[in-house]
């Protein structure tokens, strides 16, 4: 694949690489098309891979192989190709995380910076946000130490320090004159979960609130559930009122320097019912 100036260690999508891939080798390949991408992978229908490219049709772990071939993947390309149809593909959040692993491994190899790197390590553990929100105007030498008294959920000062040092080092907080202070005051993951990583965390902060909901009294919660019967048309009018709410929220608080506290809202929306016949 050398002869074609795209990049596969730059994709999380193997669909959008395929649509690339086709563009740039029936602009550059003399000769190139959908018959003798199969001829040279083997397989009997010429339109293999463009009900592939379109989603029409899902890669096996049988067909990933020649498909690689057809693609004139080396090794390092073959093994990245096939973990990111497992990670698009993937039936289980496990075999998810453990595909985008994989991609992460091999594009550190290939010297290249992760995708949304920041985003990843930020929301890999979940007090690093707690951290951040906590630690404004705390002495540097002090801060684990009053961190840790601060904390609900017991953390270590050492996972503390070394929380202290990534946001450090995302500059996500700063040192001033030995007191730290926040340098952007509003993070955000986004209006939905679009990765593994967010996947993760949103999983630790359900997890974190099974734990909570023993440990702190009622009168300082509120924690809610509603099961409702509703019309298909009205999920994504409900989907949007959270999303108008969280935004409110967080202009609420845009302005807030120091927090007195750290608080946790969590809001869960999912359809309990599986689609009737007909419908999608």
């Amino acid at each position: 694949m050398r002869d074609l100036d795209i990049n596969l260690f730059a994709y999380l999508d193997y669909r959008l690489f395929l649509k690339d891939f086709y563009k740039k080798a029936k602009a550059s390949r003399s000769g190139f098309s959908l018959r003798s991408f199969s001829k040279k992978a083997g397989f009997t229908s010429s339109n293999f891979f463009k009900l592939v490219k379109d989603g029409d049709r899902n890669l096996t772990s049988k067909s990933v192989v020649p498909f690689c071939k057809g693609l004139d993947l080396n090794k390092l390309e073959t093994k990245y190709f096939k973990s990111l149809v497992l990670f698009n593909q993937a039936d289980s959040h496990a075999e998810q995380e453990e595909a985008y692993q994989t991609l992460l491994k091999i594009r550190a190899q290939k010297q290249l910076e992760p995708l949304a790197k920041n985003q990843h390590e930020y929301f890999s553990k979940w007090y690093h946000p707690v951290i951040r929100e906590l630690i404004a105007g705390l002495k540097v030498t002090q801060s684990a130490f009053r961190l840790k008294e601060k904390l609900i959920e017991d953390v270590s000062e050492k996972d503390i320090q070394d929380s202290i040092e990534l946001l450090e080092s995302l500059e996500f907080i700063q040192n001033n004159k030995g007191v730290f202070e926040q340098k952007d005051s509003l993070i955000t993951s986004g209006i939905e979960c679009r990765s593994v990583t967010l996947l993760n965390y949103h999983i630790q902060i359900l997890e974190l609130v099974a734990r909570l909901l023993e440990r702190v009294p009622a009168k300082n919660r509120d924690v809610s559930a509603l099961t409702l019967g509703i019309k298909k048309e009205q999920f994504p009018k409900i989907k949007k009122m959270i999303q108008d709410f969280r935004k409110d929220i967080l202009n609420e608080v845009s302005g807030v320097k120091k927090s007195d506290d750290v608080i946790l809202l969590s809001m869960q929306l999912v359809p309990l019912t599986k689609p009737s016949k007909g419908q999608k």
